[in-house]
């Protein structure tokens, strides 16, 4: 298994032989921290008149909830992505259990002749 975000001089040929050969490319970014809880949001959401769906009015962290944390990855040859979402710590730990749980879901599955 060959990751382009932790490669990041690894040239487009490279890239190619090893989907030639089908050995997973993949590209793994972290998403922005997201707070759980009702929260206000400036998007939209439509409801019947009368009756607003009620949230909190401020920020303030709910230390009971903690933070969303999220980890993709996406199949750089055959355009699929996997999400993993944590709550605990945004850790070197929790990106590569994120790795290895795609490998052990999707990638195996996908990429059966790979012995990375």
């Amino acid at each position: 298994m060959l990751s382009l975000s932790t490669l990041p001089q690894l040239s487009l040929t490279t890239v190619a032989q090893f989907q030639q050969r089908q050995c997973p490319v993949i590209s793994i970014d972290t998403k922005k921290k997201e707070r759980v809880g009702n929260f206000h949001n400036r998007g939209q959401e439509w409801e019947p008149q009368g009756e607003p769906v009620e949230v909190k009015m401020h920020d303030f962290p709910d230390k009971t909830l903690g933070k969303a944390i999220s980890y993709g990855i996406d199949d750089l040859a055959l355009n699929q992505g996997w999400v993993s979402v944590g709550i605990d710590h945004d850790t070197a730990e929790f990106a590569v259990e994120s790795i290895r749980h795609w490998w052990l879901e999707m990638g195996q599955p996908l990429y059966p002749k790979s012995k990375h």
